[in-house]
């Protein structure tokens, strides 16, 4: 992911150059290949290059068609071909190898605003109008390329990269109490327009901001439809249509040359790593694939790096297995070279970069089997109400009478019965898990006893088929979860593509009836037929049969106590005593609740070890 940052100023007051190179140097690990330092009349940019592919980039920015609108950004597109064509129907002539920052720019030139529900793909870019001293700045619809800014007086600042904003003295390193109490109760902020830092602000997916001499304004542009279900005639014609957005979304992100896999031995991973080298035999696009997959033995009886290798020895791909055992509970976790730009509840990070600094030595893009279980997995109630209102009586009988004499049983209706029926009857209490050692007075501050009662409610939304998997695809959860496979958090110059979460792939599983195609993914498992190995295709959904950090807690390899120093910022939060006694009381059931301020903690001497707090 190439790395990008910028300062605009309205009064048209010079850039600060020392201000820029610190900012560069920062974003360096980005884009090893090449960096540029650009100012313009009351503006001035700094952009690190990552050269990927398979589609043209622009290897200097920003970049201009006219020299007045200048793009600075990470932009990679989907469908590029039909936005292409579109150009040309209104007159454009564009070329084939047109990189994809020139056709943002055509789009932009053409549409102005009314473009940004065009453009698909991964992406966070700024527009700057030199003429009219507008910035405009648009983030990508799943979320997949991160946003920041801030405000100071006269002066915006933009990047991708949270540190690179807090260079400016201006920026204040206040915290964010709203984002810190949120992570305190669920491990990551539901407001995604917050960071960590009350002065920076984060541009949520969907979004754009428009900044100039009288606003600075933030809105969505573009949202996942809601569309009419797709009947066909056969279930094979669902498949095939599957299959086929499934190839073009891997062939669009499959670069020429070395590309890795994150596979563990399960459907998702497994069935991209299939894709992936069908499409480079089909389209004779040179792609050396390697698979990399963490395996918890000799933990527990881990099955995962088993099932992975025989994936791997079917698609003829090299794979590397690293132990989980290899990395205890907090490893590394005070090492100032650790990048943690927020606060993150997962004791084995140090794991998961080296992860990727081995992707690194390979090459420069990594695809994710992320988005796999938001809708392959189904819910077969809301769509039975779904056909009872419309009066389909016919199809109904049909679809789940069907299904029911195929397996003996009706599909699982996932309704949620059980939850509803414990909170009717009062044997469910929303505050039994809410944690004892939250600071009383923090507490009353941002009334987190209410918001821990919000919290538990389920994610729900008006979608008639799919109604949870487009809440949580509509949700801040996606874009939080890229944002960690992001390089603002590895470190290393990688980029992370999820085909599953391809937007013209997402609005059509959206549109697919639950019954029966999407049934313990069942359609994913048909599309996969002959692409993989059998005891892999039907192999059933499997949580992995234990969780490591539980396990070095209870054999004594690992102990959550004796608690370091607290760092004085963490006292405002939480009460180090009482998080030290739940630690001790060894409640595996509640060791990663009682963890979150132990990580709040190591993240606030993280960035005071690296020198970015001021």
């Amino acid at each position: 992911m190439s790395g990008f940052a910028g300062v605009i100023s309205l009064d048209d007051a010079p850039p600060d150059m020392g201000l820029l190179k610190r900012m560069a140097q920062t974003l360096a690990f980005r884009g090893p290949d090449g960096t540029h330092i650009t100012t313009k009349p009351g503006a001035g940019f700094c952009f690190t290059f990552l050269r990927t592919g398979p589609a043209p980039q622009c290897p200097s920015q920003p970049c201009s068609l006219d020299g007045r609108v200048w793009l600075l950004g990470d932009v990679r597109l989907d469908g590029r071909d039909d936005l292409r064509r579109k150009l040309e129907q209104h007159g454009d002539e564009v070329d084939t190898n047109v990189t994809d920052e020139e056709l943002v720019l055509r789009a932009w030139r053409r549409w102005r605003e009314e473009a940004l529900p065009d453009l698909i793909g991964d992406y966070s870019f700024a527009l700057w109008d030199t003429v009219a001293r507008q910035l405009c700045c648009a983030r990508d619809l799943m979320g997949a390329r991160p946003f920041f800014y801030a405000q100071s007086g006269d002066h915006l600042y933009f990047s991708n990269t949270l540190d690179a904003i807090r260079f400016a003295p201006e920026i204040s390193s206040e915290l964010d109490h709203y984002f810190i109490g949120d992570f305190l109760l669920t491990d990551w902020c539901q407001d995604p327009a917050r960071t960590a830092f009350r002065a920076i602000s984060r541009l949520p997916a969907g979004h754009v901001l428009r900044h100039s001499s009288n606003e600075l304004v933030a809105r969505r542009y573009t949202s996942l439809p809601i569309e009419d279900p797709l009947w066909l005639n056969r279930e094979a014609d669902y498949v095939e249509q599957f299959r086929e957005i499934l190839e073009q979304a891997v062939r669009e992100r499959l670069p020429q040359g070395y590309t890795a896999v994150f596979m563990s031995g399960g459907l998702d991973s497994t069935t991209l790593a299939g894709v992936a080298s069908k499409v480079a035999r089909k389209t004779s696009v040179p792609a050396s694939l390697r698979a990399y997959t963490i395996d918890c033995r000799p933990l527990f009886d881990d099955e995962e790096g088993n099932y992975a290798s025989i994936a791997a020895r079917s698609l003829s791909i090299p794979i590397e297995i690293v132990s989980a055992a290899s990395c205890l509970p907090y490893e590394g976790w005070g090492d100032p070279a650790l990048r943690m730009p927020e606060p993150l509840n997962e004791p084995f990070l140090v794991l998961h970069h080296q992860q990727y600094q081995r992707v690194a030595t390979h090459g420069k893009v990594v695809l994710s089997g992320y988005g796999g279980d938001d809708i392959l997995t189904g819910q077969a109630w809301p769509y039975l109400i779904y056909l009872f209102r419309g009066a389909h009586f016919g199809r109904m009988i049909r679809t789940f009478g069907g299904y029911a004499l195929i397996h003996g049983r009706i599909p699982p209706l996932r309704g949620g019965f059980r939850a509803k029926l414990r909170r009717w009857t009062g044997r469910s209490d929303p505050m039994k898990a809410y944690p004892s050692w939250i600071e009383p007075r923090f507490a009353e501050e941002q009334h987190l006893a209410e918001r821990w009662r919000e919290l538990q409610q389920p994610l729900n939304s008006s979608h008639p088929l799919h109604p949870k998997a487009y809440a949580g695809l509509s949700s801040g959860f996606w874009p939080s979860a890229l944002e960690q496979e992001d390089s603002g958090w590895t470190g290393v110059a990688v980029e992370s593509r999820a085909p599953l979460l391809d937007q013209r792939l997402v609005r059509y599983l959206l549109r697919v009836p639950p019954v029966p195609c999407c049934v313990n993914k069942e359609l994913l498992r048909r599309a996969a037929h002959g692409l993989l190995p059998e005891e892999i295709r039907v192999r059933p959904k499997t949580p992995l049969r234990g969780d490591p950090l539980t396990i070095y807690a209870e054999n004594g390899t690992w102990k959550p106590t004796p608690l370091s120093e607290p760092s004085h910022q963490l006292l405002a939060f939480a009460n180090w005593r009482k998080v030290g006694a739940s630690l001790a009381n060894q409640r595996i059931p509640d060791l990663w609740i009682d963890l979150r301020p132990v990580c709040v903690n190591y993240w606030l001497k993280n960035i005071e070890r690296r020198g970015v707090v001021r």
